[in-house]
């Protein structure tokens, strides 16, 4: 590692829930990773690689954290899916054991999903299966399937929340940090525009497989989960990998190529870049750290269950937008 950063290498994972493999050709909703390797003299080395099945994904990825860290580097490893569900869910699903709720949660959904080297998957009936489990007055909290395809516990659209479940708890549409973060979508959503629960259910245990994986697991820390909030993710020696949640939508307009005819190709592009200047000036470590403004018990239920988007807190812009309007409408409620 060179001066003040905290990674040599940077990944960033565009994932997606195809059924079948993509296109020959390189094509948009499709799987691409972004891989910038800043060498000790400070020069630079990048691709963007397309990717037909997760299965080849994952494995190049794997292959790739190998080779660097065989090479005592440190790696940061981004996807772009959910790392977790709303407070509450593992404990809806009557997952118990001495493991936090993200855990028993990963467990579970890598017991349950079956995805095969061709991208065939069981999501719909694995959320199915789970909706079933939550046991609501009302089908949820997954919602969104294809036209035609009948799943007596999923709805259609969305189910009302907070979502009331028969043990008298309720399940929220958000997390923490997609509260905090313009244009995301809820971890509930199973189809259409933006649907990143599906990406989700396949993806949570593809990271767990990379993670547990034999040869890497030592080495290997899901953030904020295993690490914590900390300003210092890495070690001060040693190789290491630290995989995270992302999310496009927190890049600055400006560091995205509008040239690329690809925008996931131009994303992941932008975002280890983006990663990579973030740590060279010194700067990386506060998107690690303790979100701004985050209260203790929001902190530890984050740690422990839900996750957070790396960057979610640093959109001031927008949060100062947030903060106005929800202003205005306690204010207008105040008035009425």
């Amino acid at each position: 590692m060179s001066g003040l950063r905290l990674f040599d290498v940077y990944f960033a994972v565009d994932w997606s829930a195809r059924s079948q493999p993509s296109p020959a050709r390189p094509a948009r909703d499709a799987l691409w990773i972004a891989e910038m390797q800043v060498l000790g003299d400070g020069s630079i080395t990048k691709e963007e690689t397309y990717w037909r099945t997760r299965s080849a994904c994952l494995a190049h990825l794997r292959e790739r954290l190998l080779e660097h860290t065989r090479n005592d580097r440190r790696v940061f490893v981004g996807f772009d899916f959910c790392f977790g569900y709303p407070g509450g869910y593992a404990a809806a699903l009557g997952l118990r054991g001495d493991a936090p709720p993200w855990r028993l949660l990963w467990d579970e959904l890598s017991h349950l999903i079956c995805d095969t080297s061709t991208n065939e998957n069981n999501r719909f009936a694995v959320a199915n299966e789970l909706n079933m489990r939550c046991g609501g007055a009302t089908p949820g909290p997954f919602w969104g399937h294809p036209v035609g395809v009948y799943l007596r516990n999923i709805p259609q659209t969305s189910p009302t929340f907070p979502y009331q479940l028969s043990s008298g708890a309720a399940l929220a549409r958000f997390r923490r940090t997609e509260q905090w973060a313009r244009g995301v979508q809820p971890a509930w959503k199973l189809y259409g525009s933006g649907s990143v629960g599906g990406q989700t259910l396949l993806g949570i245990p593809a990271v767990s497989r990379l993670r547990d994986d034999p040869t890497l697991a030592s080495i290997s820390q899901v953030w904020p989960f295993e690490t914590g909030f900390t300003a210092t993710p890495t070690p001060d020696a040693g190789s290491c990998i630290i995989c995270a949640e992302i999310y496009p939508g927190l890049l600055p307009k400006d560091v995205i190529d509008q040239t690329l005819p690809i925008r996931d190709q131009a994303q992941v592009r932008a975002m280890v870049r983006w990663l990579a200047d973030l740590d060279a000036a010194g700067n990386l470590g506060k998107f690690f750290a303790v979100p701004d403004g985050l209260l203790p018990e929001a902190q530890t239920l984050c740690v422990r269950e839900e996750g957070w988007i790396l960057g979610a807190d640093k959109d001031k812009e927008w949060r100062l937008r947030r903060k106005k309007k929800d202003h205005e409408q306690q204010r207008s409620t105040t008035d009425a």
